[in-house]
């Protein structure tokens, strides 16, 4: 209970931070918006059950588990409480965004964060340059032996993202949200 507590308290901090829900673009950087991209963004279809465990302003340790997938024409993310119950349901068809949940607040934002989240650790490299062609974002991405290590989004020399992938999940740092979070693959 006390973990669901934090994350209702930790989805009302997000929405505090965010700017208008009237379209599919959010604030990245002090000056840039990013423009949600299709689901056939993500190149490869996804179907992945994870482990989310992370650290948002004020709160430490929030975990929970997820159902991701991805295919070409929807993304869509379950979340459930470590007691198993279904605590919400995000779905993305490249047009509308629904985010239903019994524990959380309808705000279709907290959605559309957790999207363009999904979309930057997924989506192809040319997708997302595509995307910031019209900003000051930039993407720079690190590998190894062919394999991607890291992504970093810059606006204007400041880091705003850091994205690690490693063997069993990925760890995503948001400096400019202040929160950080890791996605461990279990399947």
């Amino acid at each position: 209970m006390k973990r669901l507590t934090k994350l209702i308290l930790i989805s009302a901090t997000i929405l505090i931070c965010l700017t208008s829900c009237a379209t599919l673009r959010i604030r990245m950087g002090e000056n840039s918006r990013f423009t949600l991209l299709q689901p056939s963004a993500i190149a490869e279809p996804m179907d992945s059950y994870q482990l989310i465990t992370g650290s948002f302003p004020g709160y430490d340790n929030v975990a929970m588990e997820a159902w991701f997938t991805c295919d070409e024409s929807n993304l869509q993310l379950l979340m459930f409480a470590p007691t198993g119950q279904t605590m919400g349901k995000i779905v993305y068809d490249g047009k509308v965004i629904s985010f239903e949940s019994s524990f959380l607040p309808e705000y279709r934002m907290i959605g559309m964060f957790i999207v363009a989240d999904m979309q930057l650790c997924f989506a192809t490299k040319e997708a997302i340059e595509t995307e910031f062609a019209t900003g000051d974002l930039v993407l720079a991405e690190s590998c190894s032996d062919g394999s991607l290590i890291k992504r970093t989004i810059t606006e204007d020399d400041e880091t705003i993202y850091v994205i690690e992938y490693f063997e069993s999940g990925i760890s995503v740092t948001n400096n400019l949200r202040g929160y950080s979070y890791t996605i461990e693959f279990l399947q």
